[in-house]
């Protein structure tokens, strides 16, 4: 993999994201492993037991990439790749657990409220490997820029000054942001899934954080919602009466102590 141009640190820290341009998008092995990725989530997509899984009415899943994780870490994490990581962390790689996961959006759907990615001070990064283009037509993620920045309860960051961006993104890119950068998942209106994977990264002293391990096989996950009846009746209080569902969170973060 060849990076085509520099990496503006101070830019990525004061947006709190950057976008690697690649050549990755004329790499036949990586061309070959999305081909296997998406034909294997094609048959995934058409069986029935997807519609049990918590985040099926909002269209938004969690993915482990399975046997697939392993071939992308390997194209990605090259000797240039892993000094732009290192530089803007500042920190070394092997002192990070590195969890293949990843993201997929259904037709039509996929539209969620701005959060973070996990408590504030949990430090943790995200890798994403851009398998498509994203344009505004098929769920582009939407992060406010520079949120980061600041540890905001929920409240605040509701009544904040916000500068959003929908991340226009082309297939090969790479996009690494940290997980405390308020973003939400936008409304894919195409005909077709929308598929971002990802490589999670939490330091290996963190030992609160549950790393799940790789898979047998790429499994599509349950995401923001439990698979319960009762995860069932939060999904839909949560798409269908979404200004109550913010009302309740905005008075609730009020009373927070962190």
């Amino acid at each position: 993999m060849f990076i085509k141009k520099s990496i503006d640190k101070d830019h990525y820290d004061k947006d709190g994201y950057t976008i690697i341009d690649t050549d990755l998008e004329y790499n036949q092995n990586f061309n070959d492993l999305i081909e296997q990725i998406d034909n294997d989530l094609k048959i995934k997509i058409k069986n029935d037991r997807l519609k049990k899984n918590g985040g099926f009415m909002m269209g938004n899943f969690g993915i482990n990439q399975g046997p697939y994780g392993p071939e992308l870490k390997s194209l990605i994490f090259k000797e240039q790749f892993v000094k732009i990581f290192e530089d803007l962390t500042k920190c070394k790689l092997d002192s990070f657990n590195i969890f293949c996961g990843g993201n997929l959006v259904l037709p039509k759907k996929g539209k969620q409220h701005f959060h973070i990615d996990g408590a504030y001070n949990k430090k943790m990064y995200m890798i994403s490997i851009v398998t498509e283009n994203i344009d505004l037509n098929n769920g582009p993620t939407e992060i406010c820029v520079g949120s980061h920045k600041k540890k905001m309860k929920f409240w605040e960051f509701f009544f904040s000054k916000k500068q959003k961006k929908k991340l226009i993104l082309k297939k090969g890119q790479i996009l690494i942001r940290p997980h405390n950068l308020w973003h939400r998942g936008t409304k894919n209106f195409s005909n077709k899934t929308r598929l971002l994977l990802s490589f999670v990264m939490t330091p290996k002293v963190n030992l609160g954080r549950k790393i799940e391990p790789i898979s047998s096989e790429l499994m599509i996950l349950p995401n923001f919602f439990n698979s319960n009846f009762q995860g069932k009746l939060h999904e839909l209080f949560y798409i269908h009466f979404s200004f109550i569902h913010i009302v309740l969170k905005l008075i609730l973060s009020f009373f927070k102590q962190k």
